[in-house]
């Protein structure tokens, strides 16, 4: 595919696309996309989040019953990217800022600060699953914008199992977000409204 430059277009001709081409995504280029969504932000650079990509035929008639809903994106897209998080994305604290030592992007006494204030700290679950969402809500966008600066189109999606998904893929400790599905748009999605900026924001 022809990457898409404009930062522009991908910003403002973004649309939810609900039926896709037959048209297979390659893993470099998926792996590419990824490689540039995965620099969205997180709480303390935890990164809280778990991928599933349902790809192959196989997988699809293997992960079918947890998209009872959507059928058309899950039926034609290229693949469906699963977004989870881990309820206990804490514990990868010690990895990350392991290699953020190893390339020196952080010294060995931040080091030890960051990780002895989680220790330090007992947050409430719920607090710490909220902020694991908005994280989540920040790489899905990440990817979507990816996605079209790659030549691809895609569709946020909350109507699946989501329950019943960490499951499906032998995840514990992990809770469902939403799917995105991915691939070359056969629709032209439906241009909708925004309110204005003085609906929604005041300067102070």
């Amino acid at each position: 595919m022809t990457k898409n430059n404009q930062f522009d277009d991908i910003i403002l001709n973004r649309r939810s696309i609900r039926k896709y081409k037959p048209v297979e995504i390659d893993e470099t280029t998926l792996r590419a996309i990824f490689e540039m969504a995965l620099r969205a932000p997180s709480a303390n650079n935890l990164q809280p989040w778990t991928f599933r990509i349902i790809q192959s035929a196989e997988a699809k008639a293997k992960y079918s019953d947890l998209f009872k809903w959507n059928r058309s994106q899950y039926e034609t897209a290229s693949a469906m990217i699963i977004i989870l998080v881990d309820t206990r994305y804490a514990s990868r604290a010690e990895a990350i800022y392991d290699k953020a030592v190893s390339i020196g992007t952080m010294s060995p006494e931040v080091r030890e600060k960051q990780l002895n204030n989680f220790k330090s700290q007992n947050p409430n679950s719920l607090d710490v699953l909220k902020v694991a969402y908005i994280d989540a809500g920040l790489i899905a966008m990440n990817l979507m914008l990816s996605a079209r600066h790659f030549g691809y189109d895609t569709c946020p999606i909350g109507g699946f199992d989501k329950a019943n998904a960490p499951q499906a893929f032998g995840l514990e400790n992990h809770e469902a977000v939403m799917a995105i599905s991915i691939g070359v748009a056969d629709d032209t999605g439906h241009r909708s409204v925004r309110l204005d900026f003085d609906q929604v924001a005041k300067i102070h």
